[in-house]
């Protein structure tokens, strides 16, 4: 006996309706416009009632998401062709007229029931197809949990999960990409656990069929990797949910990509937003501080009121050093680039802050691979950057409460040869790694650090590590920040050993 379900409001007409149904030997249950969940899986077919309005799209998009193998019919009290148009066009495949008329209406319903019932029976047909298609296309032993055949030629990594979320299957690209070890195997784990799915969603994917989408951190050869993965359901033969089936990548490098350019793109606006601002207040800020020095002439030193304008005079000053600050970070200096070496540009730093660092008590420890390939760069923007980092150090520990200062405080200075990848391929870069004893970055601030005019310094303009990132994005290189395991901030800058333009085309 065909199961159809009714949704609507209840009213005599829909009683109607469902009498017509039940006549044709059909089991019938109505459910409410807000209780689309509670439709069952194997419902053969579904009645819609329109409101008058027309606005239920949504809900009808919705059940022919999640029920994709059973036909929509939508009932209609008003004969307006706009409803019928924006039902099909929502995932409708009939439309019948109600019109008040008992006769009338009884016919129009068995009609559409006999052709529901056959759209549902192709569907199952060719989902049937498909299923024994897929079998015979990805053929896997079920005990060994190896996928054989057209799966395992497969570059994309895929995993077969039955309908209890264990892994019953995987080709060789999804165990390359994860492995098979006893901390993060495949065989015969629950996916859930791995992808730490909720009850709820479990239930949508393993009992509703709905489709999932996520992303996933894993450790993968000594390094931190994201995996975006896709999970679709899988049917039988016999065309019943028998699990799903999920297909996954590496996507570590397109996110951050993606948010280098998402970043690149702010800094750029707010850079030009800051170059306006600059210009606009420089000139009438000028003016100010020429009319405050002229007053000051005609002002005893000692009268209060000559303390009064002394004091507008340093806050116009540190106005304009806030001025100046943005409109480095808004304008592009042209770079000088020659060929050094990093460790030339870090001992020029340490030095020039070497009585800072003993009147903290701050022990500098530098650390240079042998044999470092010199980076072609302007000195004075990396001398810049480096200074602006070692500086924060400073700050960080200076401002440690004694309790929990490290003795005695340090800066480590670490450069070694590393690599990564310019479009698809492996480039040589030089790493500078400034680690710092001081309390480390907030989690909070880490999304916002690079963000002009973003500080957790009370004095701060928030700028410093703005220009720094700017500078080393025009290198071509990259500035990230993370905080040690011990306590402390750990700054990467990288530079590329030759210009991006001798590799990339």
């Amino acid at each position: 006996m065909p199961n159809i379900a009714i949704v609507s409001s209840l009213s005599m007409l829909i009683v109607q309706v469902q009498r017509a149904i039940k006549l044709q030997a059909n089991k019938v249950e109505i459910f409410s416009h807000t209780a689309l969940d509670a439709i069952p899986q194997d419902t053969d077919l579904i009645y819609f009632g329109l409101n008058n309005d027309g606005h239920d799209g949504e809900s009808i998009e919705y059940l022919h998401q999640r029920l994709v193998q059973t036909p929509i019919i939508v009932l209609i009290t008003e004969n307006k062709i706009e409803y019928a148009i924006r039902a099909i066009r929502c995932g409708a495949c009939d439309v019948v007229y109600i019109s008040g008329d008992p006769v009338n209406d009884n016919v129009e319903i068995a009609n559409s029931v006999y052709r529901g019932l056959r759209v549902r029976q192709n569907k199952v047909v060719v989902r049937q197809t498909l299923a024994e298609k897929t079998c015979d296309a990805f053929p896997f032993d079920v005990n060994r949990g190896e996928s054989g055949g057209f799966l395992n030629q497969m570059q994309q990594a895929v995993v077969i999960i039955d309908q209890s979320a264990k892994v019953i299957s995987f080709n060789r690209a999804a165990e390359k990409l994860i492995g098979d070890d006893d901390e993060l195997g495949l065989q015969g784990k629950d996916i859930s656990a791995i992808l730490n799915l909720s009850e709820q969603d479990k239930e949508k994917i393993f009992v509703q069929g709905e489709s999932h989408r996520g992303e996933l951190r894993i450790r993968h050869e000594d390094q931190d990797i994201t995996i975006g993965y896709a999970i679709s359901p899988r049917y039988s033969i016999n065309g019943h949910l028998d699990g799903a089936m999920m297909l996954f990548k590496d996507i570590t490098e397109d996110k951050h990509l993606r948010f280098q350019a998402e970043k690149a793109e702010k800094m750029q606006t707010l850079g030009e937003i800051a170059a306006a601002i600059s210009h606009e207040v420089k000139n009438p800020l000028a003016g100010i501080k020429s009319m405050v020095q002229a007053m000051m002439y005609d002002l005893e030193p000692e009268s209060d009121n000559y303390h009064y304008t002394q004091r507008i005079l340093q806050e116009v000053d540190r106005i304009n050093t806030f001025i100046e600050d943005t409109f480095a970070f808004a304008r592009h200096r042209r770079q000088y680039l020659v060929k050094v070496e990093i460790s030339s540009i870090v001992n020029a730093v340490v030095s020039l802050l070497t009585e800072n660092l003993k009147e903290n008590q701050i022990q500098v420890e530098k650390q240079f691979e042998p044999e470092l390939p010199a980076v072609k760069v302007d000195p004075d923007q990396i001398h810049q950057v480096f200074l602006n980092i070692l500086m924060n150090a400073i700050e960080a520990i200076k401002e440690q409460p004694s309790a929990e200062r490290r003795n005695p405080p340090f800066i480590k200075v670490m450069a070694r040869k590393t690599s990564m990848r310019i479009n698809h391929v492996l480039t040589p870069f030089v790493e500078t790694l400034f680690e710092d004893s001081g309390p480390g970055i907030p989690e909070s601030a880490f999304e916002k650090v690079f963000d002009p005019f973003f500080t957790t310094k009370p004095s701060g303009t928030g700028l410093g590590l703005s220009i720094c990132y700017k500078i080393i994005r025009e290198h071509h290189g990259e500035l990230d920040l993370k905080n040690a395991v011990a306590g402390g901030a750990i700054v990467s800058v990288k530079l590329p050993v030759v210009p991006p333009n001798r590799f990339s085309k």
